[in-house]
Formats: C-alpha cells, sequence, structure tokens
C-alpha cells in the first residue's frame, strides 16, 4: 500500500472527525520537513491518543495504516530511491525539485543518503 493509495482507503473506511484529522495530517507530511520515521510516530500518537466512536472503523483504520508503515515505512530499507519515492508518492515532489539541494531535502525525507542514488 502506498500513500496515495492509503489516504482515499481511510476515507472510505471512516468519516470519524479522528479519521479526517489523520487524513489532514497524512496529506499535509509531502509538504512537510517531517522525515518517514516522524510521520510514523505521528501518526501512531494521533490514532492512539484519539477516540474513534466505532469499534470497527478503529480496526479497519488502523488496519490500513499498519499495512502501509509495514510496507513502505518499516520495509524502505531494501528499497531503491524510486521505490520509495512510489511509496510515499513523492514523485512530483522529486521531479519539482529542480536543484540537487532541492532533491537532497527529498532524499532525506525518506532516509535515502546522496550517495546512494
Amino acid at each position: 500500500m502506498t500513500l496515495g493509495e492509503l489516504v482515499p482507503a481511510l476515507r472510505t473506511a471512516s468519516s470519524d472527525r479522528v479519521v479526517q484529522g489523520l487524513i489532514e495530517l497524512l496529506e499535509q507530511w509531502r509538504s512537510s520537513p517531517e522525515t518517514a520515521d516522524e510521520l510514523s510516530q505521528s501518526v501512531e500518537r494521533h490514532i492512539g491518543n484519539s477516540w474513534i466512536a466505532s469499534d470497527a472503523e478503529h480496526k479497519a483504520v488502523y488496519s490500513l495504516w499498519s499495512a502501509f508503515r509495514d510496507q513502505c515505512i518499516a520495509g524502505r530499507g531494501g528499497m531503491t530511491i524510486n521505490e520509495r519515492l512510489y511509496c510515499f508518492d513523492l514523485f512530483d515532489a522529486w521531479d519539482s525539485a529542480n536543484t540537487e539541494e532541492g532533491r537532497a531535502i527529498v532524499r532525506q525525507k525518506i532516509d535515502f543518503v546522496a550517495s546512494n542514488h
């Protein structure tokens, strides 16, 4: 599951305001300075410190998040930069980064050191 797939899946799973806040957090991450690990911590805190009214919706939301977290965040160590860009839906950010400094920021966001590109 990619970030681009996670957000619409969450919208389908629940209309709870807590989940809407989670969706906003995920959408804002692409343009924030947070790394993938910081995103994971933020989402875990958001889900853990909030009350989703329906247990079934909570399970569905956490299951979707867990699939993304396990595949794209925990699994990124064995990925190429293109696989990471795809997982985190950052191809547009990469393409619009017209300087090496801009691309370095995107690489840092997904924990891909410059020497590996």
